[in-house]
């Protein structure tokens, strides 16, 4: 336990004396002698002390918040100004970093807090997220309640794709893909430079894309995850059959096998009356 006096010697008669340490929001100005307590006075503007001392002088105010950061509690005679990170965001070191965002195929099982940051995990069967979030999976779609039929079962990515036989029937099941598209390149986490050519050559007809600048990695992704949803969008179901192949123009294999499968999912919905269409596979180089 800290003491509450010190010892001082008086430079005027050698003795040693013990003097009573200045409390608290206050520093000592004079030491104490045989006749006078030690004299004691408050710290001026943005100066403290936080300990009971005999400073001659208070401390200085020196931490300021700065990025991302917030006043917990001002700078007061008594304590130094405190700092915390803001909504979102967490300490790593003496820096407020953002919270992460979980990537498709994960929902948060932790939120983050001020001292750590979140803690994602895999989505269990039966549920997905299909974007990045801060937010837990959600349980897929039940296709039955609302009278249709599941024509493509959800995985941890994207939600079970329900339909009603009249509308495969009239208008096939190759088009329900365009409500995933995005999703499946997200998911695929390709590399923003491969992206981009594949969505340059094959989806904008060789058409030089916009100068992005100082745009986040997070920030291009976005940006060409609204091109492929607005090609999709005007996409034929002959478009939508040659993508695989598009893929494997650019060197991606394991994506164009993942699409073709699901191409051949959409195509024949097998708790439909509809005749079975020539299976689709893709034609390697």
């Amino acid at each position: 336990m800290e003491s509450d006096t010190y010892l001082h010697e008086d430079p005027k008669t050698g003795e040693t004396l013990t003097c009573d340490r200045c409390p608290p929001g206050t520093h000592m100005s004079y030491h104490c002698n045989r006749t006078s307590p030690t004299v004691c006075s408050p710290c001026p503007k943005n100066h403290f002390t936080q300990y009971s001392n005999y400073l001659s002088k208070c401390l200085y105010c020196s931490t300021f918040c700065v990025d991302n950061q917030i006043i917990k509690e001002e700078c007061s005679p008594k304590s130094n100004r405190v700092c915390d990170c803001k909504e979102g965001y967490y300490w790593r070191a003496d820096f407020c970093v953002k919270h992460s965002e979980c990537p498709t195929g994960f929902g948060v099982k932790e939120k983050g807090t001020v001292h750590k940051n979140t803690e994602c995990e895999r989505c269990p069967r039966g549920t997905y997220s299909d974007s990045l979030s801060l937010d837990p999976c959600v349980n897929h779609t039940d296709c039955a309640s609302a009278g249709l039929i599941v024509a493509l079962k959800g995985t941890s990515w994207h939600d079970n794709i329900c339909a009603s036989c009249d509308d495969l029937k009239n208008e096939g099941g190759l088009v329900l893909l365009k409500n995933i598209l995005p999703n499946f390149f997200a998911h695929e986490n390709l590399r923003v430079g491969r992206m981009r050519r594949f969505v340059r050559y094959h989806l904008q007809n060789g058409l030089k894309q916009p100068f992005y600048g100082y745009l986040t990695l997070s920030e291009k992704k976005q940006i060409l995850f609204q091109r492929i949803k607005r090609w999709a969008d005007g996409a034929t179901t002959a478009q939508l059959k040659q993508l695989p192949e598009m893929l494997l123009d650019m060197h991606l294999p394991h994506a164009a096998d993942k699409l073709a499968k699901i191409i051949r999912a959409l195509e024949n919905p097998s708790k439909c009356n509809i005749s079975t269409r020539p299976r689709y596979t893709v034609n390697r180089i």
